[in-house]
């Protein structure tokens, strides 16, 4: 069990009617109908996928049908991923769409503190189309409670959960049983033994790079141990046993040879994908849960059968002796938000409750081949693993999002957390308490200058 504050900081509808009070004055709302009584009129929704991404396609075959079935026509928008760059002008202008998507820490760093999306209470407590469960039935508490506005409310409807893993290649190391840090280091020594570099990294992402360091961390020190040094004036978090730890065990990995001699010249993704095709005799990926769809793609293109060379597998990041936070899952869940000027926000909730049906949600598992959040969906079988180790932290109610503080204090994690990350990977610091200090003296120096 970890700290309520997880985030660690952490169809029919109403369409807006605009009147207008005088030249110039203010817009009135008044909700759309259909024929029926029912919510009508336009819906405007701009996704984060782009056309011909699988999940764009089941979206779009969900809209088509929904639109058939309702008053309601769908104005969709294939953004892409700079969706909130998009959205963030035209919600101060007053205009925004009435629905959109993303990862749901991005929108809770983005709108949240700000009140940018509406509180979607009225939406857990309301059924998905067809069902007699209520949405907050179906999606875990544990998981709606990492995205929520000031007064604890909601923000985020998910249909696809990611996360942080350790992955490995089935092929190499069949049934393995690393649960420990203790265990892990001994198959490490075993692998290299046989030949090769166990673990695959790109030198050039510390981002990625920091799986290791922060998890790490985390499983020593819980959930907080690297967001509470983000916005510690006195830097002296940063000196935490658990980050002391940390350290040391990353550069242990680096000089036990475990990584791949030219690890930090390679550029992304030279590592992962030689990691994938067998071709630099790597058997871990520490990666999200996109890791089989990224690599596999690479491999197809490269005329390789993927499951000739790879199966996909995951264990949680190993245990630390007596950890804190041994339990944690590391987690983001994509899915639906509203703005809070959206003008058709009623028609905005009916189609999160037509998607997040199992009958529509399904797909995303099915032919996007990524997990939902709903326990009765089956996952797609790369990522079975995962599953069970999201599961797991449902039922332990230790799912984590953002650990990291890209929601607690982003600059913070892009000036100082990641580059020193990297700094580690690089083999500047001698140990752990070395590390512990830079990193509490540029902590010191990086908040006193956002003063």
């Amino acid at each position: 069990m970890i700290a309520r504050n997880r985030k660690v900081t952490r169809t029919a509808g109403i369409v807006a009617a605009l009147a207008a009070v005088s030249a110039g004055g203010l817009a009135g709302c008044a909700p759309q109908q259909g024929d029926d009584g029912e919510p009508g009129g336009t819906l405007t929704y701009w996704s984060m996928w782009k056309e011909g991404e699988p999940q764009q396609v089941v979206l779009a075959a969900a809209i088509e049908e929904f639109e058939s079935s309702t008053d309601i026509e769908v104005d969709v928008q294939w953004s892409g991923r700079e969706v909130i760059q998009q959205i963030t002008p035209r919600l101060a202008a007053g205009n925004p769409p009435d629905l959109f998507d993303q990862a749901g820490s991005a929108i809770q760093s983005s709108f949240a503190a700000t009140d940018g999306v509406l509180g979607l209470d009225d939406v857990y407590d309301s059924n998905p189309v067809g069902e007699e469960k209520k949405i907050r039935e179906v999606i875990p508490e544990a998981v709606a409670e990492l995205y929520t506005n000031d007064d604890g409310e909601p923000i985020l409807v998910p249909y696809e959960v990611t996360g942080v893993t350790l992955w490995y290649n089935g092929l190499k190391v069949p049934d393995l049983t690393a649960a420990t840090w203790a265990d892990f280091t001994a198959e490490l020594g075993e692998l290299k033994a046989a030949g090769g570099s166990p673990i695959a990294v790109d030198g050039d992402q510390p981002y990625y790079e920091n799986y290791w360091f922060t998890y790490a961390a985390i499983r020593h020190g819980g959930a907080e141990a690297v967001v509470a040094i983000s916005t510690d004036e006195t830097g002296e978090s940063a000196k935490d046993p658990a980050i002391v730890a940390a350290a040391d065990e990353v550069i242990a990995l680096i000089e036990a040879g475990y990584l791949p001699e030219d690890f930090a010249g390679t550029k992304w993704p030279a590592q992962q994908t030689a990691w994938a095709d067998g071709s630099n005799d790597s058997t871990f990926l520490a990666m999200g849960t996109w890791a089989p769809s990224e690599t596999g793609s690479a491999l197809e293109k490269s005329g390789i059968d993927v499951e000739s060379v790879i199966d996909y597998r995951s264990i949680p990041f190993p245990a630390a002796e007596g950890g804190a936070g041994n339990d944690v899952v590391w987690v983001d869940d994509f899915g639906f938000a509203i703005p809070s000027k959206a003008r058709n926000a009623e028609a905005a909730k009916e189609f999160i409750r037509f998607f997040t049906a199992k009958d529509q949600m399904a797909g995303i598992a099915s032919d996007a081949d990524n997990l939902t959040p709903r326990a009765d969906i089956e996952p797609p079988a790369v990522l079975a693993d995962f599953a069970a180790e999201y599961a797991a932290g449902v039922e332990a109610d230790s799912l984590v999002t953002a650990p990291d503080a890209t929601i607690s204090n982003p600059n913070w994690a892009n000036q100082v957390l990641f580059p020193i990350v990297g700094e580690l990977f690089n083999g500047k610091f001698d140990d752990g308490d070395a590390f512990a200090e830079a990193l509490k003296q540029r902590t010191v120096e990086t908040l006193a200058a956002q003063d």
